[in-house]
């Protein structure tokens, strides 16, 4: 995989380099970005050849130093030794406050959708119609920064969080991975639990909870902020539900925890292409959509660019989120290239276009 270049300004950094290395202790998760070494000592002694897992929270120990060159995370079930140490490039640092728990449900008195994933649905699901692998996806990508300056997002509270050194103020973050039939131009199927699929112009309660494992919920936390205000839950609900309901095969049918692992391998490819590479690059500057789209093309392959719609705020013409389609069968190591090259353009499968140019807010 390319390097990735993270840009995290890292906790406690007022001080300057002592003159002996001194390990500081951490809190928190270390979110695997790279499928890094992970040595017992930093550089070497690797029993097992251990190697992280992409898009897994591990938990954090400590660094090797302020600022340091390596972290000390804890990998279960390393032999020898759990506590190994990985370069600080590998991954996010997520530290305990950036992190967030289970959404509570809302207390509006809205009625909320019961989540059914027990795995008792597959007759019910089988029977919904869609012809063997039919269906394609859109994977809707934020720049966060453009959305939380959108009347939509000002308010929420994971934008009155967002700060300079956190992920999502300078990385793609995951808003949703959308089945859809790519046959016309409206998004379809929704709402796939209970009952029949859906138009996705409908707008339903979210389920009130969802099992995640998790150092799943934790790099999700991290990559898909709107965890903070439930997100995820509207987004399995809405979504989710439909997710491999064609698909042919022991692998019929999803659950949570498949649904954003597949969805989070497809965001740390977007996050390590050189179309990240432009948006970090050009923070607080203005970039056509010929730009972003020669960027799909290297990326990802000629035409690639095709395939994605640039959206941008009427408002004020700020870049807001990506949304890519995709074609194929998502699995837990999908080539995001492919998927993109099989798609049909997205002139033919979508009613929304592309802005012309848009500002990449950049978080001040």
């Amino acid at each position: 995989m390319r390097k990735i270049v993270v840009l995290f300004a890292l906790l406690g950094l007022g001080i300057g380099r002592p003159a002996l290395a001194q390990q500081v202790d951490l809190e928190g998760y270390f979110i695997a970005l790279n499928a890094c070494e992970a040595t017992q000592k930093k550089t070497s002694d690797n029993p097992g050849g251990i190697r992280l897992e992409i898009m897994r929270a591990y938990k954090m120990l400590a660094r090797n130093d302020t600022p340091g060159t390596h972290y000390r995370v804890e990998v279960p079930g390393a032999p020898e030794s759990e506590a190994r140490w990985v370069p600080m490039d590998c991954g996010v640092f997520a530290p305990e406050t950036a992190l967030v728990g289970e959404p509570q449900p809302s207390q509006d008195g809205t009625e909320t959708a019961k989540d059914t994933t027990a795995g008792n649905e597959t007759a019910e699901q089988a029977q919904s119609g869609f012809a063997p692998d039919s269906l394609g996806y859109v994977l809707a990508a934020s720049w966060q920064p453009g959305f939380c300056k959108t009347e939509a997002g000002q308010d929420k509270p994971e934008c009155r969080l967002l700060r300079p050194g956190r992920f999502d103020a300078l990385h793609f973050s995951l808003h949703g991975l959308w089945p859809d039939d790519l046959s016309d131009k409206a998004i379809y199927p929704c709402y796939c639990d209970p009952g029949p699929a859906v138009a996705c112009t409908q707008n339903r309660p979210p389920a009130e909870t969802i099992e995640l494992d998790p150092d799943l919920l934790a790099a999700l936390a991290v990559v898909m902020p709107g965890v903070q205000s439930g997100l995820h839950r509207h987004e399995w609900s809405k979504h989710g539900t439909c997710y491999e309901d064609d698909v042919t095969g022991d692998d019929q049918d999803s659950n949570p925890n498949e649904y954003y692992r597949e969805s989070l391998s497809l965001m740390a490819q977007l996050n390590n292409s050189r179309v990240w590479e432009l948006f970090a690059r050009n923070a607080g500057k203005e970039l056509s959509r010929d730009q972003i789209e020669e960027a799909f093309d290297s990326s990802f392959g000629e035409g690639a660019g095709q395939r994605v719609i640039v959206r941008c705020d009427e408002a004020t013409g700020d870049i807001t989120e990506l949304w890519i389609s995709l074609k194929g069968h998502i699995d837990e190591r999908p080539d995001l290239a492919k998927l993109i090259d099989a798609a049909p353009p997205a002139a033919n499968s979508n009613r929304e276009e592309s802005c012309a140019s848009g500002l990449v807010v950049k978080v001040e």
